[in-house]
């Protein structure tokens, strides 16, 4: 009797190693490939700021921090912690996996205090891919996830026990799980109340103390509250509830009953089938849970008053997220474990009844099982060090494209950076204008032009340029558009003074000219009226820049400089199409063309193609320098769609691919930097954008 006892020990020990080594791989891997989500640089440009006011203790800007103030500030705290830990090695990249191993780290803590409870649910919630992708990025998820799992869990053990120290811990751990996230504590709060007024009849001052606890650690995590508590909760209040009835909820426009969607199928295997090699078991665990209701609200009332009221609120609230099915997972995982549990004994009894598995497979021993443990373990390793490899690279890379976006159309031709980071984006389909989100719950607001709602000429967008008064100017397939936030004005190739209005290249000069090139020379425009230079009117012309005091145009044949105060120009032929031109921070002139990378030496030019240099394909369509010596160019393939970016320094190039960067592989054709972060137009993938590697 004694050796059983302790043998059903020793399993449920080895089973609950099992399953916490399970949720551990599943949720590394989860970390490193997953690609980044919307809200994660939205979080962790808040942990940046935070890392940086807290390094220079101003604590006073710690609370007032007014960024993301829609949600408590522990989780992002304690990404700053990450931050702040890495010191001099926290780049953005680091800091983008540092952060999602912390959350990963709680995701995990989650499936031990349910396996604690109950080995077999710890593995369903090991295994559960939606609680595996939320707890895996930086996302606000994990923290308050594993937080009101204790919240209960501890609870439950206080009514085994009496009120003891689990008592007090529950309080603690709803106080900090509301501190990380509200979306979990109505749920939460109805399972606590109903076991505490239900199931064990806790005395009054009990449950007020019980609350003070929970009230009192909640505002000290949120420091948010503490210079002014009553206003700043109810904005957050407030926020989310304008937000739930506001525009970008009713422009997803997710049905009533999407939240049985989010439990009853395994979304995230079919979102990231590169991160979830099995199908998904949500779905089924969730009719095993289904299953069980009968028998849990004979046995444990609270899990059925946790998943029913749980999908109560999903239903009711009009956010429907798929994070926010986390607050009914835990329960969805217990319930259904118990039915797994029955189902498993009713097959074992069956099979002791009739014999069938052992008359038709044979029994192996337990060497067998050992090495078939350790392939899958070898297998596992090797997986693993190739996605670390894989994915390295693609972190800090996000995209927008017209499926994700509201972009009018996945060929871009030109972007150009505006004010307070909005992007103005040349496409096929009209021009759109980008407004960065002011809030992680908020989308970024979008502004299309197009020929059915503005004064544009054609919906072909080429090139784009704003003046010194602020007016946008649109380079279109088809003559050239002024917009001056009231207006359009129109100009065709007889008012430009040329013979094609097919306006390839747009600049505008700090004087207030305006320079567009097309394919029949340059023409420009003075505030009042059009010239042309008459030695560039028969040049096919693709890019032009401007410097201090010269006009640089690149063309079929080679290089133009032009001064517009003398009228004196300079030819510097190519060898192939130049197809860009840019003049460093060193003065160097650059030339994208259709044999490389060239740098001009004199009166010569110098090449960089694939014979002499790392440059990936001969045929650069675009070149911008990024930062004072580093040059970011877009290559294309000959004869093929496709292309490929790279960076170059003067010495060394990095190649961004597909398979070792976030680069969608498209044929890029304008390159530019705004906040750090480097827009690559492409031909056929909207937009790839990089972050440069330090704050966000």
């Amino acid at each position: 009797m004694c050796g059983s006892k302790y043998e059903h020990a020793s399993n449920k020990t080895a089973y609950l190693i099992l399953v916490i080594t399970i949720a551990i791989f599943l949720r590394a891997l989860a970390v490193i490939l997953l690609p980044q989500d919307y809200d994660e640089p939205v979080y962790l440009r808040a942990a940046f700021d935070y890392a940086e006011v807290i390094k220079h203790k101003d604590f006073n800007a710690v609370i007032d921090y007014p960024g993301v103030r829609e949600h408590p500030a522990l989780v992002k705290l304690i990404y700053s912690g990450a931050i702040l830990w890495l010191g001099k090695f926290a780049t953005y990249a680091n800091a983008f996996y540092t952060s999602r191993a912390v959350s990963a780290l709680f995701g995990v803590i989650a499936v031990i205090f349910v396996a604690f409870l109950d080995p077999l649910a710890g593995g369903l919630l090991g295994v559960h891919t939606l609680a595996i992708k939320y707890t895996s990025q930086a996302y606000l998820e994990a923290i308050p996830h594993a937080f009101t799992i204790a919240a209960v869990l501890a609870f439950v053990r206080t009514l085994e026990k009496g009120r003891d120290k689990w008592f007090w811990l529950s309080a603690l751990a709803l106080g900090a799980g509301t501190a990380g996230k509200f979306t979990y504590t109505p749920v939460i709060i109805i399972v606590l109340a109903y076991l505490a007024f239900f199931e064990k009849k806790i005395p009054i001052p009990w449950i007020v103390c019980y609350g003070l606890a929970a009230v009192s650690t909640f505002f000290v995590l949120d420091v948010t509250l503490w210079h002014d508590p009553f206003n700043r909760l109810l904005e957050m209040v407030t926020f989310h509830m304008s937000y739930s009835q506001g525009a970008h909820v009713a422009e997803i426009n997710y049905p009533w009953y999407q939240p049985f969607l989010w439990v009853l199928t395994s979304s995230p295997a079919r979102w990231h089938p590169d991160v979830f090699f099995y199908f998904g078991f949500d779905g089924l665990i969730a009719i095993f849970a289904i299953a069980g209701f009968k028998r849990e609200w004979m046995e444990r009332r609270w899990l059925v008053i946790w998943l029913t009221f749980g999908m109560l609120f999903l239903l009711l609230w009009p956010t429907k997220w798929p994070q926010y099915a986390l607050s009914v997972t835990p329960a969805v995982c217990m319930m259904a474990a118990g039915s797994i549990r029955r189902t498993y004994h009713w097959a074992i009894e069956q099979e002791n009844y009739w014999n069938y598995a052992r008359e038709m497979f044979p029994q192996p021993g337990k060497g067998f099982w050992w090495s078939i443990a350790a392939f899958v373990l070898f297998i596992a390793l090797i997986y693993l060090s190739a996605a670390i490899r894989y994915t390295i690279g693609r972190v800090g890379w996000s995209h927008i494209t017209s499926q994700s976006s509201f972009l009018p159309s996945n060929t871009v031709h030109d972007l150009l950076p505006g004010i307070n980071g909005e992007m103005i984006i040349a496409t096929e389909k009209g021009a759109a204008i980008w407004t960065p989100p002011e809030s992680t719950d908020h989308p970024g607001l979008w502004q299309v032009f197009n020929t059915n709602n503005s004064g544009l000429p054609t919906d072909e967008i080429l090139s784009l340029t704003r003046d010194t008064h602020g007016n946008l100017w649109f380079g279109t397939g088809y003559g050239l558009a002024r917009f001056n936030e009231k207006s359009w004005q129109v100009f065709h190739a007889t008012d430009l003074g040329l013979q094609n209005d097919r306006i390839n290249a747009l600049v505008a000069s700090p004087d207030g000219y305006i320079y567009a090139g097309t394919l029949s020379g340059v023409t420009i425009w003075n505030g009042v009226n059009w010239k042309t230079i008459p030695s560039l009117s028969n040049e096919q012309v693709f890019d032009l820049f401007v410097t201090k005091d010269k006009l640089w145009v690149a063309t079929r044949r080679g290089i133009f400089s032009y001064s517009p105060v003398t009228g004196t120009q300079s030819f510097y032929p190519t060898t192939a199409s130049a197809n860009a031109v840019i003049v460093d921070s060193y003065n160097t002139i650059w030339a994208a063309t259709s044999n490389g990378l060239a740098r001009l030496q004199g009166n010569d030019w110098i090449y960089f193609n694939t014979g002499n240099s790392g440059l990936p394909l001969n045929t650069v369509l675009a070149v911008t320098e990024v930062e004072p010596g580093l040059l970011w160019v877009g290559t294309s393939e000959s004869a093929q769609t496709g292309g490929t970016p790279a960076s170059f320094n003067g010495q060394d190039w990095y190649v961004f691919k597909p398979d070792n960067s976030g680069a969608s592989g498209a044929e890029p054709l304008a390159i530019v930097v705004t906040n750090n972060e480097i827009w690559t137009a492409t031909r056929t993938e909207g937009i790839d954008i990089f972050n440069l590697g330090n704050k966000p």
